[in-house]
């Protein structure tokens, strides 16, 4: 079966968008985390007062709450733009042509 998307939900693709944005952010936030933390160890080992060590793993762990959070609104934002430029897109060349199958559901 051949089908065409012509219009997406700019609103529901700005939450998936944003959503999937926000794993990502987590993901890179936990990342960030442990990097964030030796670097400001190495930095009060290196002379530097206790305190911006601890400083620096403060923000290392605000990185796995902060960045999903920005991620989100990014993904969101740009998934409104993306969805409205589609649409618009769309209109004028038909949308994209997807070849579906049907496949049939099992009760188990």
């Amino acid at each position: 079966m051949v089908t065409r998307l012509r219009s997406l939900n700019i609103v529901q693709w700005g939450l998936v968008s944003g959503l999937i944005y926000a794993v990502f952010g987590l993901i890179i936030g936990l990342i960030w985390m442990p990097i964030v933390g030796l670097m400001a160890a190495m930095h009060s080992v290196g002379g530097m007062h206790g305190g911006a060590g601890m400083m620096g793993a403060g923000l290392g762990f605000f990185a796995i709450i902060l960045f999903p959070i920005l991620y989100f609104i990014l993904g969101f934002v740009f998934g409104l733009i993306f969805a409205a430029l589609y649409n618009l897109v769309a209109r004028w060349t038909g949308g994209v042509e997807m070849t579906l199958d049907s496949v049939g559901v099992t009760a188990g």
